[in-house]
């Protein structure tokens, strides 16, 4: 009887660990279902994550590229032409105001050297100096003529205004032409223009004028950008001069000093402004006429 109890337990028992098992293998696969559906949920997060990355990268791309467009656009050597120029009242404020302050504080705190270096960031042949006049002339040439103006003149460099009016006559003719063209040039883009019937009247009856403006523009570019150059080589060739008679072996400290207390009375009086220093007449303020070299005060 305890035998059969035994073997009766037994059997029991192997019963119960079948049980057990087949409990730890649907545990064991419900945990492996559970973990493929979070690992699944989490790459569909990360490719969604990943998407919307790649798509804000490629917008930051986009928007670096029209702030280094929009930069280009403004000029860089305009920032640059303001810096020059701080550069240049830094140099004058320490050479004029700084050394002669030092020199009668301590004359054997100021050396010669400084005294040399200091007049040589002056000169008219100084990188700093010849930045501004160059870009003085450069917005000379950037905005004397309105943008609308500037793309008509170069409309009309290689043809006149009846070659323009009967172009446009003939525009359907034309565009054939140059339809095939990757990259028109502003006498094609021009024809593609579609003027009313007063502006075509206008143009017809008054455009000679527009082409002699034009012309005497031209003209008169050329002639700024020979008196700019005229300015550099006028600034080199007195460096030079300068160098070749040694002009700052032959002063004193002290001479330096007098010449800043020359400096210090007469900078900012009438007797340094443009009229007084270069003679040029006054302008009449109430007259709308420009002529010959008079300037405003």
């Amino acid at each position: 009887m305890k035998s059969s109890d035994r073997r009766g337990g037994l059997k029991g028992s192997d019963a119960s660990e079948g049980k057990e098992g087949e409990r730890k293998v649907k545990s064991n696969n419900l945990r492996a279902k559970e973990y493929r559906d979070r690992k699944k949920q989490y790459l569909t997060k990360l490719e969604e994550t990943n998407k919307k990355l790649v798509q804000e990268n490629m917008a930051l791309k986009k928007e670096i590229w029209e702030l280094k467009k929009e930069i280009s656009s403004m000029k860089p050597t305009k920032l640059y032409q303001n810096e020059s120029k701080a550069k240049i009242d830094h140099h004058e404020n320490f050479a004029f105001v700084k050394l002669p302050k030092m020199f009668k504080e301590n004359p054997d705190s100021v050396r010669f050297s400084q005294i040399e270096m200091a007049l040589s960031d002056l000169s008219e042949w100084g990188p700093d100096r010849v930045n501004v006049v160059k870009k003085a002339f450069d917005d000379i040439l950037t905005y004397m003529v309105s943008k609308d103006n500037k793309c008509f003149h170069a409309v009309y460099k290689k043809m006149n205004m009846s070659e323009y009016l009967n172009k446009l006559g003939r525009k359907r003719v034309i565009k054939n032409k140059y339809k095939e063209l990757e990259e028109p040039g502003p006498e094609e883009i021009a024809l593609d223009l579609n003027l009313s019937d007063d502006l075509m009247n206008y143009l017809k009856k008054n455009g000679h004028g527009f082409m002699q403006t034009t012309r005497t523009y031209k003209k008169l570019v050329k002639q700024l950008i020979t008196i700019r150059n005229a300015i550099i080589t006028a600034g080199q060739e007195k460096q030079k001069y300068h160098d070749q008679t040694k002009i700052y072996e032959s002063h004193s400290k002290l001479d330096f000093i007098k010449v800043s207390d020359l400096v210090k009375k007469l900078d900012g009086s009438k007797f340094v402004s443009p009229h007084s220093l270069w003679d040029l007449p006054v302008r009449d303020p109430d007259s709308d006429i420009y002529k010959g070299c008079e300037l405003s005060e």
